[in-house]
């Protein structure tokens, strides 16, 4: 059978379709260059099936998530065939799928998904901002106006600072911020026994006892009140047994992640926020109709994007690794994209992690961001213990850990932290990181998303030709081909 689903709240829109097996997938904000990208209406998503060569009339069923609550209370799915998009009905039974149902259900890629879902966002159908499921039965839920949501709060004190850029990136960079604060032990102290369904409870500025001027900022109340909501999300998520699965918005969140990834039981996928969406309308049709699972091959390289010619040669591989070795910075632009919001060594910016200035160099020169923004790091994952603490696979650039190597400035926070992702397999990234190793010695280097800031990762060639051209980036490799001035 042939399923498409559709995401189509008013950001991050997403369209994927499956012949059955195959699976094809386009984040429109890839498509259209528009960061966080969502479609102005409910009908335009047909120019991607156009794209695909797939018409309406091969399609099976439909399912969709929208902004607009048509779902009743405690309903994780409902049939609704007099669906319209522009007046015409597409001639299958189309269904419309609870936002965090989708969410869940979006693990599939990973392998089995979980019978055990927490899912956190700044807000889902109905207002929802955390949905727990037992398989598709939802057995806890938090409401945005009685119980708030960590997502708002974040995007709030993202607005409060005048945070530059779209308003749905503020929640992370509010987070790479309160980094530099100092964790405060009486005020965590008074904060620990509120419960996290009471998150505005843990960020009540009124109980932050040193504020300055009346304003409720300040940055070690900022990293206080961070600290203990993530030992929170922690003990809740974690009181489960078995393989739990975890996404949503919030679970982009490494420092959250750090605490439940180490624990073996807990899977985050790279598409946690809503890009990931339509992956779940398909997993939900699937399901529906008994029908096999779908192949996974080559996740999470899904992007429906421009890819290059050419695999990069021996010879290339040397060379934008011999680059690194010497402190230059590279775009390294491969394959198919991504999904998600992280460069998974496929669409990057690569520097050698020990360089001290890398950190103010890419942010003034290269990436045009706040200057107190990190940057994470690629290792392979044989070497991962001999540079941060950690020791477990961390393949989609999730968990933030502590720094044990003092060699990698580029890499380190001011917390000691560092935001990682663990490589392994045979791919042209893997086979970098070793070029690299056999020149230095170690595996560990700077690797960021192939965009300047506020922009989309790069999905086609001429983006990263636009990019290596307004930016002060030594090389660009695509493919085999390698540019330079």
């Amino acid at each position: 059978m042939k399923f498409l689903g559709l995401s189509l709240d008013d950001h991050d829109s997403s369209v994927t379709y499956t012949d059955g097996t195959v699976v094809k997938y386009l984040s429109t904000e890839r498509e259209y260059d528009i960061k966080h990208h969502g479609f102005r209406d409910h009908w335009r998503w047909q120019t991607i099936l156009k794209k695909w060569d797939v018409s309406l009339d091969d399609i099976d069923a439909v399912a969709v998530i929208l902004d607009s609550n048509r779902l009743d209370d405690g309903e994780v799915y409902k049939r609704i065939d007099d669906l319209e998009f522009a007046g015409q009905s597409l001639g299958c039974p189309v269904f419309v799928i609870d936002h965090h149902y989708a969410h869940a259900l979006s693990l599939w890629p990973l392998g089995e998904v979980p019978e055990v879902n927490y899912v956190f966002d700044g807000y889902g159908n109905r207002d929802r901002s955390h949905t727990l499921f037992h398989g598709n039965r939802i057995v806890d839920q938090y409401d945005v106006s009685t119980d708030g949501s960590l997502g708002t709060i974040l995007a709030d004190i993202g607005r409060h600072l005048k945070m530059s850029g779209n308003g749905l990136d503020a929640a992370g960079k509010v987070t790479g911020l309160s980094a530099y604060g100092v964790h405060d032990k009486s005020h965590a102290e008074k904060i620990r026994d509120i419960p996290l369904k009471n998150i505005e409870g843990i960020w009540n500025a009124e109980l932050w006892e040193r504020r300055p001027n009346n304003d409720f900022f300040h940055i070690d109340w900022l990293k206080t009140c961070h600290d203990i909501t993530a030992d929170k999300y922690a003990e809740y998520i974690l009181s489960s047994d078995g393989l739990i699965g975890y996404s949503g918005g919030i679970a982009q969140n490494c420092v959250i992640n750090s605490k439940l990834l180490s624990s073996g039981r807990v899977v985050i996928p790279p598409h946690s926020n809503d890009s990931g969406l339509s992956l779940g309308a398909v997993e939900f049709l699937r399901r529906y109709y008994q029908q096999d699972e779908f192949d996974n091959t080559g996740f999470p390289f899904w992007q429906d994007d421009e890819a290059p010619d050419s695999e990069p040669s021996d010879e290339t591989i040397s060379f934008a690794a011999e680059a690194l070795a010497s402190g230059r910075a590279i775009g390294w632009y491969q394959g198919h994209g991504e999904i998600g919001p992280r460069a998974l060594g496929n669409r990057s910016i690569l520097m050698s992690a020990r360089v001290p200035y890398a950190k103010q160099f890419l942010n003034n020169e290269v990436k045009y961001r706040e200057n107190y923004r990190p940057y994470g790091a690629a290792v392979l994952r044989e070497d991962v213990t001999k540079h941060f603490d950690c020791d477990y696979d961390v393949p989609y650039m999730n968990s933030a850990v502590q720094v044990v190597d003092s060699g990698i400035p580029g890499v380190t926070h001011v917390d000691n932290s560092c935001r990682i992702q663990t490589v392994s397999g045979d791919n042209s990234f893997s086979r970098l990181l070793q070029r690299y190793k056999d020149l230095t010695g170690d595996s560990v280097i700077l690797n960021t998303s192939l965009n300047i800031g506020g922009q989309p990762i790069a999905s086609k060639i001429w983006q990263a030709h636009e990019i290596y051209s307004k930016t002060s980036l030594e090389y660009l490799v695509v493919g085999d081909d390698v540019f330079s001035y």
